[in-house]
């Protein structure tokens, strides 16, 4: 089991959507991710404050706030969770233009902004962010 899970990639995904939840969890599953879902910030700084389990990506759908706000959010959860590990993290927009539609923009030194044209876009920058 050790070398198992040395393997495995997790990702901490907060979505607030009970409608996307269930299709993303099922998506990053089959892309070959396993998936720790929380529902919103607080869930995810609760979780993070007060468990061991650790992740490798934290993947967020921007959801009544800022970009800024939700990266800084993303922020708030990589603190509580490790300080050893720069852990990446992907702001997933919910609203925008078609001049940004199909653009991941970095934000910061490992935070990433993904303006989703489809679902394949998503999928090449988690493996791109954190490889398999």
């Amino acid at each position: 089991m050790g070398q198992r899970s040395a393997t495995l990639k997790v990702i901490l995904l907060v979505e607030p959507d009970d409608a996307v939840r269930p299709a993303l969890r099922d998506n990053l599953h089959q892309w070959g991710y396993l998936v720790t879902v929380t529902l919103d910030g607080a869930d995810a700084l609760q979780r993070t404050l007060y468990s061991s389990e650790s992740f490798d990506l934290i993947l967020i759908n921007q959801f009544k706030q800022s970009i800024d706000e939700t990266v800084d959010l993303g922020r708030q959860i990589r603190q509580h969770a490790d300080h050893s590990r720069r852990i990446p993290i992907v702001v997933m927009a919910e609203k925008y233009g078609p001049e940004l539609e199909g653009k991941d923009i970095q934000v910061g030194e490992s935070e990433y902004v993904t303006y989703l044209e489809d679902g394949q876009q998503l999928k090449h920058l988690l493996h791109t962010l954190c490889p398999l």
